[in-house]
Formats: structure tokens, sequence, C-alpha cells
């Protein structure tokens, strides 16, 4: 019993180092992957500071208000959470794009019955059990919709396994204590991320309830008490992790976490033992079971794997190592491993790649590299969540004008509360660690952290949304161990002045922040305003379609803003011309001279229905990009080439300060204003919980 409670306050102690640490990262997030500037660490700071403010004084009021209330409350929130997800899945459509589009695409191919399986899946094998559930969705969603492409039922399907992983946390919390549970739905409800990635048909969606209802199964298993309980409970557990790890094998942490919190806390069965070894059992034959009916499937369905054609393990640590990037996808690095014939050949040019960065980065290196992927998967509260849609099939215009800055304010929220959220749990895991007690729940999710985050720093590729996971332990831990700091405001009574000063010292810090951010003003945004953007037909397979001398190609669009440039093809050259024509077939622009680039700026059109013609004059047939698709990736196909989707981008430049003189004086003195109410509200409510 003692080692085993030196070995849980040593794994909290490395849990509460690597939360220190995240926080640190956090202050100065990545500017690489984003479109946007961030607030400076100072202001950003304060505003997280503003957040926990704002949390203490939602935990008061929870704590204060009697049961029959507090009921009305959850009602009212859940309520307020349905209505805006409604909302936001009838008002958004996402583009599938690059994984997404191979994904979208197979899963309709094997509703009309077609076993081929496109290339992609031979070489990332990773998807194949996602596109079989795809399927499967789409199915359903015909039989209730008459369409196997409809955006807005993948959307609310999305939105409702979303909110089942959702309901049973807060179920966990309701049954503890009530307001932590409005707590909870508080935080959770003004979490950008869950809309943006519930927009998003792939497999970082579909995975997270089951690690959320893994940790709810988990909590259920330990206080199981008789045999029976035991067995069904570790089977259910079982059931979820293994799904899991088959839909996405990072999660092969949380198994690992799982079966190590089970040996490492008590549970309340009479022979602990018996427990701990009845799950680990269980989550060995449900693994064994699982993975071979997961092959069946597949090879049922069409599908078996290639050694050859798909990339080893190797490929992707040596990818990861890349000292170029920050541990991103590289696809210099996956070309020079495809290229080659066979598992053997691949492997060997992985493992020579691999020694050869290592060797030629050394220790000093290496670490650096470490550090610049722990700084990409750990610092950015946005978890990649505003380039993961990349384009949308449906949105509101205001949106899409209106884009840049309506991300930059949700992107710097999502930054505040990530700080902020951060904070609680380190103050969590620390009172913990000095009551020499960890909770089984704080363990598990602290081991799936800090598991994680070894897994893609050291060892697999880095990016924001493998650390989605994350946010939802913090958001769950933030609600579960919130405790009121110390009220050092009950001094005043000694010292009246006291709040004036704290209110003095928060005036002059934010004018220091904003003085700070003033660049905001006049640093110039120049990102343009996507208006259509189909953008597939680059990533993987780069199909193409040949125009012929003295030929034609024609792309109808529908532009629901006015825009002023249009770009085909990544800009290539072209011998010949561009023509726009608008819905009643009058040109309405043609590019000018003979040998041109397809990157053009166009005097400006109003939003409507276009037609886009380009014209082969050379000698020469030119190769266009496209995408084929049985699904509309556009309103309407190439002419004469049903299926087939140029690829090509219409914007609207825009030049203008990120902020403008207005809305940055009302960000920060909004700012001013909640947090001198903050002071004012803690002052005046001295009564501690």
């Amino acid at each position: 019993m003692k080692l085993r409670h030196v070995i849980t306050v040593t794994l909290g102690g490395l849990i509460s180092l690597v939360l220190f640490f995240t926080f640190l990262l956090a202050l100065r997030p990545v500017t690489i992957r984003v479109d946007h500037d961030w607030l400076k660490p100072l202001a950003l700071l304060m505003a997280s500071a503003l957040y926990l403010g704002g949390v203490g004084l939602l935990f008061r009021y929870f704590h204060r208000i009697n049961p029959r209330i507090s009921r009305w409350v959850s009602w009212s929130l859940w309520g307020l959470f349905l209505l805006i997800q409604l909302w936001v899945a009838t008002a958004w459509v996402a583009a599938p794009r690059a994984d997404l589009y191979f994904v979208h695409q197979q899963a309709l191919d094997l509703i009309h019955g077609s076993q081929h399986w496109n290339a992609y899946f031979y070489t990332y094998p990773n998807n194949v059990s996602f596109t079989l559930l795809l399927s499967g969705v789409m199915r359903v969603g015909h039989l209730f919709t008459g369409s196997y492409n409809s955006g807005v039922w993948l959307n609310l399907v999305q939105f409702a396994w979303l909110d089942l992983g959702l309901v049973a946390i807060w179920h966990q919390l309701h049954h503890k204590n009530p307001a932590r549970a409005n707590l909870f739905m508080v935080i959770i409800m003004t979490t950008i991320p869950l809309y943006t990635y519930a927009l998003n048909t792939y497999s970082d969606t579909y995975v997270l309830p089951l690690g959320l209802l893994a940790i709810a199964a988990f909590r259920y298993l330990q206080r199981a008490t008789s045999w029976q309980q035991i067995t069904w409970r570790s089977l259910l557990l079982s059931l979820l992790l293994v799904a899991a790890y088959l839909l996405k094998a990072n999660f092969i942490v949380l198994l690992i976490a799982a079966v190590l919190t089970i040996w490492i806390r008590p549970n309340h069965a009479p022979h602990q033992s018996f427990t701990r070894c009845l799950f680990t059992l269980v989550l060995l034959a449900t693994l064994v079971v699982g993975g071979g009916l997961s092959r069946k499937t597949q090879q049922a369905n069409g599908y078996t794997i290639n050694q050859n054609d798909s990339l080893p393990a190797t490929s992707w640590i040596a990818m990861s190592w890349n000292p170029a990037t920050y541990g991103q996808y590289n696809p210099t690095d996956v070309a020079n491993v495809r290229l080659q014939p066979t598992k053997a050949a691949k492997q060997a040019v992985a493992k020579q790649t691999l020694t050869q960065r290592l060797q030629s980065m050394g220790p000093v290196g290496i670490l650096t590299h470490l550090y610049r992927k722990a700084r990409l998967f750990l610092a950015s509260g946005t978890f990649d969540a505003f380039q993961v849609n990349s384009a949308f099939d449906r949105a509101p215009n205001w949106y899409r004008q209106h884009r840049a800055t309506t991300d930059w304010f949700l992107a710097n929220w999502c930054q505040v509360s990530y700080l902020a959220l951060i904070l609680v749990n380190l103050g969590w895991g620390i009172q913990q660690i000095r009551r020499y007690h960890l909770t089984s729940a704080y363990l598990l999710g602290g081991l799936f952290f800090v598991g994680l985050t070894c897994f893609h720093v050291i060892f697999w590729e880095s990016e924001e949304r493998y650390a989605l996971p994350l946010l939802f332990l913090l958001v769950m831990g933030t609600a579960a161990g919130y405790r009121q700091p110390l009220n050092i405001l009950r001094y005043s009574q000694r010292s009246r002045w006291l709040p004036l000063g704290m209110a003095a010292a928060f005036t002059v810090l934010l004018a220091g922040a904003a003085w700070q951010n003033s660049n905001l003003m006049v640093h110039s945004n120049s990102e343009p305003v996507s208006v259509v953007s189909q953008n597939e037909g680059r990533y993987f397979q780069g199909h193409r379609l040949s125009i012929a001398t003295k030929k034609s190609l024609t792309q109808p669009f529908s532009a629901p803003l006015p825009f002023n440039v249009i770009r085909v093809s990544n800009g290539q050259k072209l011998t010949g011309h561009l023509t726009l024509k608008n819905s009643q077939g009058k040109i309405v622009w043609r590019s000018r001279g003979q040998q041109i680039h397809m990157n053009q700026t166009v005097p400006l059109q109003s939003a409507g229905a276009y037609t886009l013609t380009i014209t082969n004059q050379g000698r020469r047939p030119v190769r266009v990009l496209t995408a084929p698709a049985t699904y509309p990736l556009l309103p309407q196909a190439i002419q004469h080439h049903p299926n087939q989707y140029l690829r090509f981008n219409v914007q609207q430049t825009s030049v203008a300060p990120v902020l403008s003189n207005g809305k940055f004086w009302l960000l920060f003195g909004a700012m001013w204003l909640s947090g001198l109410l903050v002071i004012d509200r803690f002052y005046w409510y001295r009564r501690r919980i």
C-alpha cells in the first residue's frame, strides 16, 4: 500500500509539472497554421484572471440557490445549449476537404455497392474504420432525409453524439454536486472548439464521446461491489476503450492510463485485486476480439491491408523529427517513403531518415525540436478549430464577410479560457498532492494528458487537433475541482482602501496591456475573404483534366458575396484567357494578353451566379487540377464533365487593421468594467464556501 501511495503522489507531481509547462507555453501560442494575431501575454493573463473571476462568481451563485431553483437552472442551461447547437448545425455546413474528401467519397461508394477502395486508404489505413462507420450513418440519414449527402443531418448526428458524452460527465457531476454540474454546462457552452469540431465529419469528432463515456464508466467500475457489477462494468468500459482505439489509434494511451489507474487506486470491491485482474483480462480479450472483428468487417467491404502500400510507423516518427517543421505532416517526407516499392524498402528509408536526423541534430537540437513540437501541440487553446474547416457549403453571409474579425475574437477567447482552465486544474492537482490523496478520475485524466502529450511530442506527428481530448479533460477538471481562492478582500475590514488599491492596480496593468496591443489598430490583416473555395484536387491524388488546344473548360459557380480575385489551379501559367460571365450569359470580365497566370484580379463583381471559362490557345494541351466526386463539391460540376470539379478560389480582398479603433477600445473598456465588477462582487460577497 505504501508503494502504491508513493507512486500515486509521484504521478500527481508529474501531471502538475506538465500542466505548469503547458500554461507557460500557452502564454505565447504559435503563429504558424493560423491567420490571425494573438493578444500579448499580459493581456491574456489579465483576461484569464477575469474569466476565473466570472467562474468564481457563478460558482458562488450556484451554491447559494436552493435545490428547486437549481433544477430550473440546469434545465434552462441544457435548453439554451441545445438551441445554440441547433442554430449552428443548420446555419453552417462544412465542405469535406483533404482527408475528409476521401472518407466522404469512399463512404458514398460503399453505399452504392462499390467495394473498390481509393489508393489513399492503402497508404493511410487508419481511416478505414471511420469510413465504414460514416457509410452506416449516411444510410440511416437517407431514411430520414431522402439524401445520402445531407450536411445538416451529419451535423445533428455529431452534436447528438457529442452530447451523449457530455451528459455522462454532467450526470457524474450532478450526482456529486449540482452546482458543479451547472458550472460544467456554462463552461462547455462557451467552449468554441466543441462547435467547430461538431461541424467536422471526421474521426476526431466521433472518438471524443467514447473517451468521455469511458471516463464515466471507469468511475462506475471503481464503485462496483458485487462480481456481477464488476463483470458487466468491466465489459462496458473495455468496449468503450477498444472502440475508441480502433477508431483512432492514439487512444491506446487511454487504455494504458485506465489499466495503470485501476491497479494504483483502491476500489470499493471486497477483494480489490479481483476487480483489477478481471478488468485487465476482459480488456485484453476485448482488444483481441475487437481487432479481429474490425479486420473481418473491412474485408467483407472489400478492403484488405496491403503492407507494401501503407506507411510504416517508422515513417511517421521520422517525419515528426524533421527539423524544418514543428513535427507537422510533411508531404515531401511522405512522398519519399511512398515511392519505395516494398514494405522493407519503405522501412529502410524511414529508419535511415530518422537516424540521420537525430545524429545531425545532436542533444541541443533534439531538445529544441521537442520544445517546438510541444509548443505546437499544447500552446494553442483553439486546438486548430479555425483551420479544421477550411470551407463551408453553407454559412451565414455576415460570417463570411467578417470571418477574420469573428475568428480573431473567438480564437483569443479560446486562449483566455484555456489558460484559466489550466490554472484551475493545476491548483486542484496541487491541493490533492498536499493532502496526499488523488482522486481516481483526476489520475486517469492526468495520465491520459501526459501520455497523449508524450505520444505526439516524442514519437508521432504533432498537430493541435490531436490535443482536442485534453480540452475536455480540462473542462471536466475545472468543474469537478474548482475551489474558491483565499478571499484576501476579507482584510478590507482592517483596510477599507484595499479594494480601491486593487482596482487602481488592475487599471494600470490593463492600460499597459492596451498599449502593448495598440498595433492591432494599425497592423493590416491582409487575409482575403473567401467567397468560393474548391481546394480539393491537390492532396494525395493531384487529379487533372486536359484542355486541348483551341478548346475550353467551363465551371459554373455561385458567389454569396462580392469578389474581385480569381485563382485557378495554383495560379499556373496559361496561353489563352479566362472569361467570366454572369447568370444572363453576359461577359463581365476577360483576361488580357496571351500569356497569363491564372491568378487574376478582376473588377469588383456583385454576388450571384457566374461561369468561369478557361480557353487554351496554346500549341499544347493544358492540364488543370480538378477533383472527381459523386457528391456536390460545388452546386454544379464542370460543364460536359459530370462529377468533376475545378480547383479554384474566388476571394474578396480586404486590407484593414485587425481591429478598428472602436472595436479595440470597446474590447479593453469591457475588460476594465468587468474587472471592476469582479473586484466589487468579491468584496461584498465575503462569505466563503
